[in-house]
């Protein structure tokens, strides 16, 4: 499966390059007046004037030299960057970094399962939230860095950008807090990436990716479950978890109920009654009707419910008149009638 475009790996890697040049070689210029205040005054908000960056980490030799790197990498970086968000804009991609309603509800989230307050991973698409909010803020932070960087170039012909900035001391200053961002979030970039997704780097690299090696599937955290034997299919490939919707095998569900079976405990359900067959009467030629009853003899009359016949098998006799019981039977019905059959 890929999952970066050759475009997205091509760019990242420039930047990576770039970026890297540009902070070291800004360190190596920064040395050349590690203040940020005029000669004579004070400044408020950087507490190590006058202390010098370590050699080792900065890039040029002298200060001519990193000037130069500098500014061939701030347009590299420019360059690089206005590809990467036209790329995103055309291709759609920027529909995945964006942030919407719920993102920091879901930042919190991701940051309570790394914290291990939480205990499965949280759904995620292409990026979790946390990454989605990083890859949103770089491209940002690099036109920042550009935009303080062009006013304490060009102070005097870029005027109101720099006047815009505070002047020359706070341009310089916020030019150097961007590239401290820059930093910070690179090194937590590069931290999570080793210590939480070291497979997401084939997929930088060649645009390879193993849905079953993802931080989900893994549900890893910072040097948790790192192996690829911690990685479930199931998630990855969208089938149900088992306890999802139906118990392991070999096991009941909570409760101890078992699919097509009624809970235990609960009473079964009643079987529907038997229909009784209609009552029929059968009278005497000249009788009188009793209860209440008029009308011509039932068994003459058509009925809706067929043919009379008795609750025994075909051929059994037929029933007594009214005035005669059955035979060794000396009960009465209370009306006078026959007694009633039993059930």
């Amino acid at each position: 499966m890929r999952r970066h475009h050759p475009i997205v790996r091509i760019t990242h890697w420039v930047n990576v390059l770039a970026l890297a040049i540009m902070v070291a070689s800004g360190l190596r210029i920064f040395n050349a007046y590690p203040a940020f205040a005029r000669r004579g005054e004070g400044f408020c908000c950087y507490p190590l004037e006058g202390k010098m960056i370590p050699a080792k980490l900065t890039f040029g030799g002298w200060l001519a030299g990193a000037r130069n790197w500098h500014f061939a990498m701030m347009w590299l970086l420019a360059l690089n960057g206005l590809v990467y968000v036209a790329f995103i804009y055309l291709h759609g991609e920027w529909r995945d970094l964006v942030p919407r309603r719920g993102d920091l509800r879901d930042a919190w989230q991701m940051v309570r399962f790394y914290a291990f307050a939480r205990r499965d991973h949280p759904h995620q698409g292409k990026n979790n939230t946390l990454q989605k909010l990083a890859y949103f803020a770089m491209p940002l932070l690099g036109a920042a860095a550009i935009l303080t960087g062009l006013a304490i170039w060009k102070p005097v012909q870029l005027a109101l950008l720099t006047d815009a900035l505070g002047g020359y001391v706070w341009a310089r200053y916020w030019h150097f807090l961007v590239m401290l961002a820059l930093v910070l979030l690179t090194a937590v970039h590069v931290f999570m990436v080793l210590s939480v997704d070291p497979y997401s780097l084939r997929s930088i690299t060649t645009g390879g990716w193993n849905p079953r090696l993802s931080p989900e599937a893994r549900n890893a955290r910072p040097f948790y479950h790192l192996l690829p034997r911690w990685g479930r299919p199931a998630s990855a490939t969208g089938a149900p978890r088992a306890g999802a919707t139906e118990p392991p095998a070999g096991q009941s569900p909570p409760g101890g109920e078992t699919p097509g079976k009624p809970p235990t405990g609960a009473a079964a359900p009643a079987e529907p009654p038997a229909a009784a067959p209609p009552p029929t009467r059968r009278a005497s030629p000249g009788a009188s009707p009793r209860d209440g009853a008029a009308g011509p003899d039932p068994a003459s009359a058509p009925s809706r419910h067929g043919p009379p016949t008795d609750a025994g098998s075909a051929g059994a006799a037929p029933r007594p008149g009214p005035d005669e019981p059955p035979a060794g039977d000396d009960r009465t019905h209370p009306a006078g009638g026959p007694a009633p059959e039993e059930r």
